[in-house]
């Protein structure tokens, strides 16, 4: 009796111990659970910092020692805008277009052939600049002048002399491909409707508008930088191979790009007139995080991850193109704030490239 007394007291007593210990294992892994959460995101931010410093130190602080040689030499007239003129042509015109030649030979046919990255920036710069253009004419209550320009500076970034050093310090020879595709965007429409809206609001002539519309196209078409690399994608697509001497030559002019290019942009730093605001500062934030943040939801969106995605991201957070300050001259509007947010968002790129880099690694994983 005494036995089955007990039997019947460890039966009773058995489903409690059972669940005090089911209880006390998921409290366990609970725990255990929120100390791997705490650790992953510690690690997480160690590599964002890691990341934002490896940046900083082997592609922004030789950019930066460049750019302010450049500057050095601007302040104390060693160079004055003739020169700037000269060297900028040099660029353009001489070393550039064997760069992107010889970029385009690197570059895997496959990535020639994808079309997406053409897609990319169709959606990611055509499509804000429509929206930036509206609202800030409708919404902002600018006349069709001053629009255009900000419009201009919020979304067209500088591709040459500053996308091509920091991407080609990032990505190598290939980067060169996505800052091609996107620099047709400017060349086939943004510069053209540019040209047009500015016509238009100061002749109050449409048909002289579309006439310098198309003129703007072709002499954007006529450019080598904007021809010439196709020469470079028509060999890659058609597998012809092309001698590796020929590569060699070609990056051996090209090479100079980078060095001139960020010389440059420290010239026109030391030339301009500073006139700070609070829009300054505003259309700095947007050109800098807001239009990268953007894109990162639009590459998101389509479903692109890896290097592509990355360059497209860090393209459009690029500073604003100096040709918007060009135009503001030409016009007699809009130049004191043009050409400080050009050096603004120069300046602040220091500190937003590093952020917009580790957010990309962390989130754009191939």
């Amino acid at each position: 009796m005494a036995a089955d007394y007990h039997l019947d007291i460890a039966q009773k007593v058995a489903p409690s111990i059972v669940a005090a210990g089911g209880k006390a294992l998921t409290i366990a892994a609970d725990v255990s659970s929120e100390e791997a959460v705490n650790k992953g995101v510690e690690r997480g931010a160690a590599h964002v910092r890691k990341v934002m410093i490896s940046t900083i130190a082997t592609t922004l602080i030789p950019v930066a020692f460049v750019v302010f040689l450049g500057y050095w030499a601007g302040r104390r007239k060693y160079f004055g805008s003739a020169d700037r003129a000269q060297l900028s042509k040099l660029v353009l015109t001489w070393l550039l277009p064997p760069l992107l030649i010889a970029g385009m030979l690197q570059t895997p046919r496959a990535e020639l052939m994808d079309y997406r990255t053409p897609l990319l920036f169709v959606v990611g710069l055509l499509l804000p600049y429509v929206v930036v253009l509206l609202s800030v004419r409708y919404m902002g209550k600018c006349n069709l002048s001053i629009s255009t320009l900000r419009s201009n500076l919020l979304i067209f970034p500088d591709m040459v002399f500053m996308g091509v050093p920091i991407l080609g310090r990032l990505f190598g020879p290939s980067s060169l491909y996505p800052i091609l595709v996107a620099n047709l965007i400017p060349v086939l429409f943004i510069l053209p409707v540019t040209n047009v809206l500015l016509r238009m609001d100061s002749d109050k002539n449409a048909g002289g508008g579309v006439q310098a519309a198309v003129k703007t196209i072709l002499k954007g078409l006529a450019e080598p930088r904007v021809w010439l690399p196709f020469i470079g994608i028509a060999l890659v697509l058609l597998n012809i191979q092309v001698p590796k001497f020929v590569i060699s030559s070609l990056n051996l002019i090209g090479v100079g790009t980078t060095g001139i290019a960020l010389f440059v942009s420290g010239l026109i730093i030391a030339q301009v007139k500073v006139k700070l605001s609070l829009a300054v500062a505003f259309d700095t934030f947007v050109k800098n995080l807001l239009c990268p943040a953007v894109m990162l939801a639009i590459v998101l969106a389509l479903g692109i991850t890896g290097v592509i995605a990355k360059e497209a991201v860090l393209l459009v957070g690029l500073p604003s193109a100096v040709i918007t300050t060009m135009f503001a001259e030409e016009h007699g509007i809009f130049e004191a704030e043009s050409a400080t947010t050009v050096l603004a968002s120069r300046l602040f790129s220091f500190i937003s490239i590093p952020i917009v880099v580790a957010v990309t690694n962390h989130m754009l994983a191939a």
